[in-house]
């Protein structure tokens, strides 16, 4: 939150007016959200909407997510003229702590943002938490879904074509070959039944010495909603892979052979498969930097269930003979490949990536000596993650003065203190790369906060090879 607005609520405080907060994304906005903010209106003297940012959005609901654009959203609230004051949350904003920083007097919310436990938490933040009840019989993700469906009508007359092709192209990738173990082949050659057509997925396990496959399937029917509990499915128009496998497999209670898929369980999914007995997964593809493969995985450490990809042992480790002719970079320290292919273009450009001229993210505040952001690549299982550079080209901790010790002290404390941090880390890395682990040479070193329960793996040191899996492009974007 920003000073000017803190200050703002702290002078509505000390006129005696009650604080109120509602937080939402307000995406496609229609008649629930104007009812909820006119009743979180009368509940309060000050009214504070919180409001998520595009990041924030795209994060939790996926890419196609939101439909209105951030400052769309923020113009439309405020020529309402309900809200006293609009807060944008961002991306990577530490649990609660818009809450914990107001401290509003009342907090209105929906029965599904907390369950009983975590409202009585809250209380000990607010002078009151007031669940209001859905104000409309269809919510954003309604309406989104309806025209989802009227337009995935109008493409599956060229479904078929289109699963052929993603077919083909999961071929190539996955180098495929017919005498490939068992069950790959039979996975591969149901992906056909699949009728989504951006992405089929097939998935299968063994029953009754038989093997039962299913694929995704789009769902053409709008389910009959129960709006004070909000039945509804989980995804707009598809039924994914393995919960087709499971319908077909039956009132089986538990499942102890092995779960194949041709793309990692997302983390819906895996709940249902974890329900279900299933100790064991093979898959052939993964998604690991979205969102709902990190939660997957997560899920699956933490009760007890093998994953492993099938293919593994496929993917080719790149050699970089020329690790040590790089200026700004140590490509064998790239953890993803959208971080590599920036480092790459940005070098082959002469450009230093952490330049703060350059770097392609929103900084939050500089100091005389640093810049600070959140991390564009963060660790796994993180709550946040800052990104703390040297202003200036550096790159030996010798060339250091002690002003900037200093200031980089100021920042931890600032940090800490604004960002209501219960604890973590401060990183530092320097050095040699390949001791360092650092990707990137600019001094540098990371704020992070680990997820509550989780633990968050900080590599340090580094070898010649790329990632497994990982390739460097010279001509990408070019």
């Amino acid at each position: 939150m920003r000073k000017k607005d803190f200050e703002k609520i702290m002078e509505a405080r000390a006129q005696g007016k009650s604080i109120g907060l509602v937080q939402g994304s307000w995406d496609l906005f229609h008649i629930g959200h104007l009812r909820y903010l006119k009743k979180a209106r009368g509940l309060c003297d000050f009214l504070v909407v919180a409001m998520d940012s595009d990041e924030k959005i795209k994060k939790r609901k996926g890419e196609t997510r939101p439909i209105i654009p951030e400052k769309e959203r923020y113009d439309f609230i405020k020529l309402l003229n309900i809200a006293d004051l609009i807060v944008i949350k961002p991306v990577r904003e530490p649990k609660w702590n818009l809450i914990k920083t107001i401290e509003p007097d009342v907090l209105v919310a929906i029965k599904e943002n907390y369950n009983e436990e975590e409202i009585k938490e809250l209380e000990n933040y607010c002078g009151q938490v007031a669940i209001l009840p859905r104000q409309s019989e269809t919510s954003t993700s309604d309406k989104i879904r309806k025209i989802m469906i009227s337009s995935t009508g109008r493409l599956m007359k060229q479904n078929e074509q289109k699963v052929m092709e993603a077919i083909a192209s999961l071929k190539e990738r996955i180098n495929y070959t017919d005498d490939m173990p068992e069950p790959i082949p039979e996975l591969i050659n149901y992906l056909p039944n699949s009728t989504d057509f951006s992405v089929p997925v097939a998935a299968c396990c063994q029953v009754n010495d038989t093997y039962v496959f299913g694929a995704n399937q789009t769902d053409f029917k709008i389910p009959e909603k129960d709006i004070e509990n909000r039945t509804e499915l989980y995804y707009a128009t598809v039924e994914h892979a393995e919960i087709n496998m499971l319908k077909k497999i039956g009132s089986i209670d538990k499942i102890t052979s092995p779960v194949y898929t041709t793309l990692f369980p997302c983390d819906k999914c895996m709940k249902v498969l974890i329900e279900k007995g299933v100790k064991e997964i093979y898959y052939l593809e993964d998604h690991p930097n979205r969102n709902w493969s990190k939660k997957s995985h997560v899920l699956a450490r933490q009760n007890g269930v093998k994953t492993e990809c099938l293919l593994d042992n496929k993917k080719k480790v790149e050699i970089v003979d020329d690790v040590n002719n790089y200026k700004y970079i140590y490509p064998p320290n790239a953890r993803k490949q959208e971080q590599l292919d920036i480092m790459i273009n940005m070098e082959n450009d002469g450009k230093d990536p952490l330049n703060p001229q350059y770097i392609n993210q929103e900084i939050l505040f500089m100091t005389n000596y640093w810049f600070v952001s959140q991390n564009r690549f963060p660790y796994d299982d993180v709550e946040a993650q800052f990104l703390i550079v040297s202003r200036y080209p550096i790159y030996r901790k010798e060339d250091m003065n002690d002003s900037m010790w200093i200031d980089l002290q100021n920042i931890w404390n600032e940090l800490t203190k604004g960002y209501n941090l219960p604890g973590g880390a401060l990183c530092f890395r320097f050095g040699e790369p390949a001791y360092s682990g650092a990707s990137l040479k600019r001094l540098h070193c990371h704020l992070i906060i680990p997820k509550e329960n989780l633990k968050t793996k900080f590599t340090i040191g580094g070898k010649k090879e790329l990632k497994r899996g990982l390739i460097i492009n010279n001509n990408k974007n070019k």
